[in-house]
């Protein structure tokens, strides 16, 4: 069989079967390219079948695979060629899809290198590489780069004819990327181009047009229309479910619908906090903006963001107590509010008291959370700085919980861009030195209160101690699991909350919970003292993932000058290695 023979083939199983036809097709096509000794056909179908395992999640079969690609590659003296640079893209997807992003970023910048000694820095190879690296750094939670690439993918697709799949997957991407740093507009736009485009596309809808749906889905979810939403997710299932079956993002793409169509039947006994407080600036924040204060709507900036459950998604019927109702935020800048603040703080006190039955009952700690703002008093009296801090000392002693409550919530408009450029400095995350700090700081805290000082102190009978080493210890492998997902860890009261919705090391949650649960009696002393330790395992498993340690002792106290070490900033790295400015 030729190999253009091969593609048209393998071309018409995708679109008119199912991807476990197409991988025994591939897999009968390897035994005949074997038999007649065709290794350079035999090399463009290996990447095909890593492709398969990858998208069915099969990773080690298609690193295995790879590998045979990659000797035929050396057989065939192909070194730092084209198809040796598409091996290492593919590779890198199978790494990125893994969980190894790391380690496929530096096959990333190999494949880089060979296509742009090669010339194609305007061919699709290399837009297909700037969306997987784009992929790579959002799995790092790196927002700004994983949107740099995609918008580079992106630029490169535009310049060519014939490629309108590969078109709607790079905005798809993008608009992924606009959606983490709070585009929420320019998201939309990007999925409506890429959803007409693959709906143009004859034969059965493309596998990757279920990306698009469950991003449609998404999108409209956080908008609060989840009926819109649970028809998107349908749509993105039935496309899964016809290409490649009940796959890993069909259970995903499941959970998303659960959650959806949870919301359009609770619809009718209780609205969130967030959009409540969206829907209230909608009817009558408007108008107050737009009787009195139209010539200074560019420099504001609305939403909710700050204190209160209602900023992060938490709140429920208890929330409602005190503290919580229709209100919104204006940020204006300090020239603007120093100007007219005063005079929208008049107008927004005249607004309606109750709205959608729920009226806002505060506390006397609960007053100020909405109104007028300006930008930079808003972060000093959270952060301690007007904006994005601007040095490691800063970023060192600024609290992590107000770092939370200053990222959360939603912006609902920006039409001066300052609000919303520091929001997004501020979720880029710590700089690495201050997260290497910080990690130091909490692996020492980890081995001192938990893996060391816990079980001394059972032995001595110091009760008390042993509940405050173990508290202590919990709230410290709760943290570092935020600084692991390079994610700001919330105020006490809903940290284990927002665990829920981390990525990396979701299972020590249920390990922490069950830690604090049971009491400090000797009957449980060997029990606790496991589950701190495996606790401390896979803490420090995810620390090697990232690259942060090495070796495999796991009394994590072991690997703290190595963390130090990779310090650059001399004034962070000369502090004590328990020193943490949280």
């Amino acid at each position: 069989m030729a190999i253009g023979n091969f593609f048209r083939e393998l071309d018409s199983i995708f679109q008119t079967k199912n991807i476990s036809d197409a991988e025994k097709f591939v897999i009968s096509s390897m035994e005949r390219f074997i038999e007649e000794n065709d290794l350079p056909s035999l090399l463009a179908v290996t990447n095909e079948l890593g492709g398969i395992y990858r998208v069915t999640n099969r990773f080690e079969e298609a690193k295995k695979i790879y590998g045979v690609a990659a000797e035929l590659i050396r057989l065939l003296d192909l070194e730092n060629t084209i198809q040796h640079g598409t091996t290492l893209l593919n590779l890198g997807s199978v790494h990125t899809e893994a969980k190894e992003a790391l380690e496929a970023l530096k096959l990333y910048e190999k494949a880089e290198t060979i296509f742009i000694n090669a010339g194609l820095d305007q061919d699709y190879q290399m837009a297909a590489l700037y969306n997987n690296m784009s992929h790579a750094y959002d799995k790092l939670e790196k927002p700004m780069e994983a949107m740099g690439y995609a918008e580079k993918a992106l630029v490169v697709i535009r310049m060519l004819k014939g490629h309108e799949t590969e078109l709607a997957t790079s905005c798809t991407t993008l608009a992924a990327r606009c959606a983490k740093v709070q585009k929420q507009e320019e998201a939309l736009q990007y999925l409506r181009e890429a959803e007409g485009i693959f709906r143009r596309l004859p034969g059965k809808p493309n596998p990757h047009y279920a990306a698009t749906l469950n991003s449609l889905g998404e999108l409209f979810y956080r908008r609060g229309n989840q009926e819109e939403a649970v028809g998107y997710f349908e749509k993105a299932l039935e496309v899964i479910r016809e290409n490649y079956g009940e796959n890993q993002s069909f259970v995903e793409v499941s959970k998303n619908l659960a959650m959806a169509r949870d919301d359009v039947a609770s619809q009718g006994k209780r609205r969130k906090g967030l959009a409540l407080s969206e829907a209230y600036f909608n009817e009558h924040g408007r108008k107050m903006i737009e009787e009195g204060f139209l010539e200074y709507k560019r420099y504001m900036a609305i939403g909710l963001v700050g204190e209160g459950s209602e900023c992060f998604g938490f709140d429920d019927e208890l929330s409602e107590s005190h503290d919580f109702g229709p209100g919104f935020c204006i940020w204006l800048t300090d020239e603007i509010y120093q100007s007219i603040g005063w005079k929208m703080k008049e107008a927004y006190e005249r607004l309606p008291k109750e709205f959608h039955g729920k009226r806002r009952i505060e506390t006397f700690e609960g007053v100020g959370r909405t109104g007028i703002f300006s930008i930079q008093e808003f972060h000093k009296k959270y952060i301690g700085c007007s904006g994005i801090p601007t040095n490691h000392v800063e970023w060192l002693f600024a609290p992590e919980t107000s770092l939370s409550t200053v990222t959360n919530g939603k912006i609902f408009e920006d039409h001066g861009g300052e609000f919303t450029r520091i929001r997004n400095g501020l979720l880029e995350f710590y700089p690495e030195d201050v997260r290497l700090k910080k990690l130091a700081a909490r692996m020492a805290m980890l081995s001192q209160t938990g893996q060391y000082n816990y079980e001394r102190c059972m032995k001595r009978n110091e009760y008390a101690a042993a509940y405050l080493a173990c508290g202590e210890f919990i709230r410290t492998a709760v943290s570092t699991v935020y600084l692991l997902n390079r994610k700001y860890m919330p105020f006490y009261k809903w940290m284990f909350r927002g665990m829920e919705e981390l990525l990396r090391l979701r299972d020590v949650k249920p390990m922490l919970e069950q830690l604090a649960a049971m009491p400090d009696i000797h009957e449980n002393t060997k029990n606790k003292v496991s589950i701190i330790e495996e606790i401390c395992v896979k803490i420090r498993d995810e620390l090697e993932i990232q690259g942060v340690v090495k070796g495999p002792d796991p009394f994590l106290n072991s690997h703290c000058r190595d963390v130090m070490s990779l310090i650059s900033d001399s004034r962070i790295k000369s502090l004590p290695v328990m020193f943490d400015g949280k």
